[in-house]
């Protein structure tokens, strides 16, 4: 079973037995259609800070009162390449909170359609569930989801840790492709690429394929994969804010200012959007007189080709219903195939194109490009995808239903989760130790004298992991110390993202290194150890799997370590 989404979440299952792979297809609010995704919206009460409608519900409900607040896309709050520019969520609300508020309704209505479909009383108990992230979280952010899970009762904080289990969404969509897709006909030695392009962040992650001694595929990442948050979303935002700028030339002042309504903004951006197939709803709230033929075509369908033509909401003041300069004539407005790529589609998919020619840059025997997530479905970006890389024999594939690829990759590999054999660090991870001291590097602040006279280096990063290079899933990283009974040992966790290998726990202006976790390592009691004695200590560190695991070793015990993560 699976949640994901920063704009749109879906969950699929399925048997151990017949491994068919069933989706979620109805959800609360939604019209008699089937689509099997729900908004990824929670709706907040003012006064007591408590979730009063969430999905579909939430978007319907949000303009009924002012003491209302609406948040969408909070899933970006856990994306630290953005935590400088998205503001704070209000209500003194954490991400964890709103991720687990979401979980908890979420999953309540899981429960309850499978029951429906004569799944047994407390079933849940004997599942296991995948939750999807995107490949370039860091390791915090990843602990926020699984503490979000904890807190909406998905799972116990006591259960065994593969009960609830984190995979990249590239990972789950390249293990759907080669599932579903007839075109997947990777040999031996080939790569191929899987552009996750989601409502917020796009992934890209590239697989070389070996064959196992039975004629099986396995998945080795060949490269470090890489994603920047340039989804869908942000195509949104741009035509939300294009017209704006249009309709402010022909709304009424009111006093000084021209002000733009954000309900019928927001309903005609949902329109251009695509979020709803059908518009009985809207003709009743008479926001719209659209064809609703088109509705849910603006966007996806947009290929550069051809202009959109999009009626103007009745909630607009207009002056006049008629301004050629921007495109409005009898209240349609004409948005011309020109403006559309030059605004609103080409800054975006531009980044995409880019985002995946640095990557190929990289790799040795591209074969092909997989677009999958909902903006992997875009015909604008498959045309630009086609347009940059098919005159190198650089196949650009849609597989079908392209916005359910990760919801159903992550049953197929809860199913079989060792068909991803090999992944890429995108970090290098270390211990902060002491070092011998060197004069002409080390900073003399640094420099430590210990009582037997020996100089140190202080703050020194000693490296577990290095970033770029491939770890095989199941490999671990094992080093040996010596502590003294019965003190507890702590450690610090680091990690950077710098191209070089840092030299110092302590960020430089050519690597910057932040602090991952604390862990502590109690001391058991060994009952023929006096105070003082050395005690042999192993620490072992887990870094091929989606999530860090960390080990300790003492007297022939092994003891699962809390990592303490700074949230």
């Amino acid at each position: 079973m699976r949640y994901s989404g920063t704009t749109y979440s879906g969950a699929s299952y399925a048997y151990i037995s017949d491994k068919d792979v069933q989706d979620i297809s109805k959800w609360p609010g939604q019209p008699d259609y089937s689509y099997p995704k729900c908004p990824t919206l929670c709706l907040y009460n003012r006064d007591d800070k408590k979730l009063i409608q969430w999905g579909r519900s939430a978007r319907a409900s949000r303009y009924k009162t002012e003491n209302i607040v609406m948040l969408q896309q909070f899933k970006l709050y856990l994306d630290d390449e953005l935590e400088r520019s998205v503001k704070q969520l209000p209500l003194g609300l954490t991400v964890t909170d709103v991720i687990a508020d979401y979980l908890e309704k979420f999953f309540g209505h899981v429960k309850a359609d499978m029951a429906k479909k004569g799944f047994h009383q407390n079933f849940e108990k004997q599942a296991r569930f995948c939750l999807t992230v995107p490949a370039m979280w860091s390791d915090k952010s990843k602990q926020i989801m699984r503490d979000a899970a904890i807190k909406s009762g998905i799972i116990n904080a006591s259960d065994h840790r593969d009960r609830l289990m984190l995979i990249s969404e590239p990972e789950a969509a390249a293990i759907y492709c080669e599932k579903t897709c007839d075109k997947f006909n990777m040999q031996h030695g080939d790569e191929f690429m899987i552009c996750d392009a989601g409502g917020g962040t796009v992934d890209l992650i590239v697989f070389r394929v070996e064959m196992d001694p039975f004629g099986s595929r396995e998945f080795k990442e060949s490269v470090k994969g890489i994603g920047k948050p340039c989804g869908s979303t942000f195509i949104d935002r741009k035509f939300t804010k294009f017209l704006k700028k249009k309709l402010k030339k022909v709304i009424r002042k009111t006093g000084n200012t021209i002000e733009v309504p954000d309900a019928p903004l927001d309903h005609m951006t949902e329109v251009f959007v695509g979020n709803y197939m059908h518009l009985d709803c809207l003709v009743e709230r008479s926001f719209f007189l659209i064809d609703s033929n088109i509705a849910d075509n603006l966007k996806p369908l947009f290929d550069g080709t051809e202009d959109l033509h999009v009626s103007v909401s009745m909630g607009f003041d207009l002056i006049t219903k008629t301004e050629p300069s921007i495109g409005l004539d009898e209240g349609n407005m004409t948005f011309t195939k020109e403006e559309l790529k030059q605004h609103v589609f080409g800054p975006v998919v531009s980044e995409v194109v880019q985002l995946c020619r640095d990557l190929q840059k990289s790799t040795t025997n591209l074969k092909a490009i997989f677009m999958v997530g909902g903006f992997g479905s875009s015909a604008y970006l498959y045309s630009q995808m086609e347009k940059e890389f098919s005159p190198e024999n650089i196949r650009i594939v849609q597989p079908e239903r392209p916005e359910m690829a990760v919801t159903r990759g992550a049953v197929y590999f809860g199913l079989n989760p060792t068909k991803i054999t090999t992944r890429i660090p995108r970090s290098w991870y270390g211990i902060e130790i002491t070092n011998i001291f060197d004069p002409n590097i080390d900073p003399v602040e640094y420099k430590v004298i210990r009582p037997d006279g020996s100089v140190r280096c202080d703050n020194r990063f000693s490296t577990y992991v290095e970033r770029g290079k491939p770890i095989d899933i199941n490999s671990c990283v094992s080093r040996n110390y010596t502590t003294y009974y019965p003190s507890h040992t702590a450690c610090t966790f680091f990690s950077s993202d710098s191209e070089i290998e840092p030299r110092y726990t302590i960020s430089t202006p050519t690597t910057t290194v932040r602090k991952v976790f604390d862990f502590e390592i109690p001391m058991p009691t060994l009952p023929n150890v006096k105070h003082g004695d050395p005690v042999p200590l192993t620490i072992k560190m887990y870094f091929g799997e989606v999530e860090l695991r960390v080990e300790a070793v003492i007297d022939d015990q092994t003891y699962a370590v809390v990592c303490n993560f700074d949230l």
